[in-house]
């Protein structure tokens, strides 16, 4: 019996003496057919209807600060929330936002309705994935990383042919727009 096993000319990629157990997860997020159906709706619209400027009143809520919750503002917010190392960066992305939601809004009920869609998806992903890790006073890195993983990048794989070009920081602005109206906490 040889002192050692030698093992060549194999592709093998996991060799044990006993049991190998693997798990593998894979998350992938189709993207909205109702969100599918409001692009058409939107194209077509904008051929016939070029001059709309009235809100739908479900974007005028998440436009509007929440009734009874004291206006301090996105800075002091995030400040209350331990968040200031991203003021700087959540003022900017919150206002990119919000003209690019006016731009694409004013002209289109369709649009608006996207919009709604969007901002709501953004509050209830927050909501149910990383509002409880703000609560338990999760680290910051880990809250960023949930952020992305569990807010931007669904959004982002839900927007499919993504007329409007919403990029990540515009998905981060939707975060912070909302914020800033009290729609989201980054206290408990």
């Amino acid at each position: 019996m040889p002192d050692h096993l030698v093992i060549s000319g194999n592709d093998a990629r996991d060799i044990a003496g006993r049991d190998i157990k693997n798990t593998n997860i894979f998350v992938t997020h189709e993207k909205s057919a109702y969100l599918e159906r409001l692009y058409n709706k939107y194209q077509e619209e904008s051929k016939n209807n070029p001059q709309l400027i009235s809100f739908i009143e479900e974007l005028d809520y998440y436009n509007s600060q929440v009734q009874g919750d004291s206006i301090v503002g996105l800075e002091n917010k995030l400040i209350d929330g331990e968040k200031k190392n991203v003021i700087w960066y959540a003022k900017i992305v919150k206002e990119r936002y919000h003209k690019k939601l006016f731009k694409i809004s004013q002209f289109s009920e369709i649009a608006q309705e996207i919009n709604v869609y969007l901002l709501a998806t953004v509050r209830s992903y927050y909501m149910l994935e990383i509002y409880p890790q703000v609560c338990n006073k999760e680290d910051d890195k880990i809250i960023s990383a949930l952020i992305s993983q569990k807010n931007v990048n669904p959004l982002l794989a839900d927007l499919g042919d993504n007329l409007f070009g919403f990029t990540p920081d515009d998905i981060q602005g939707m975060l912070y727009f909302l914020t800033g109206n009290c729609h989201i906490k980054w206290t408990s």
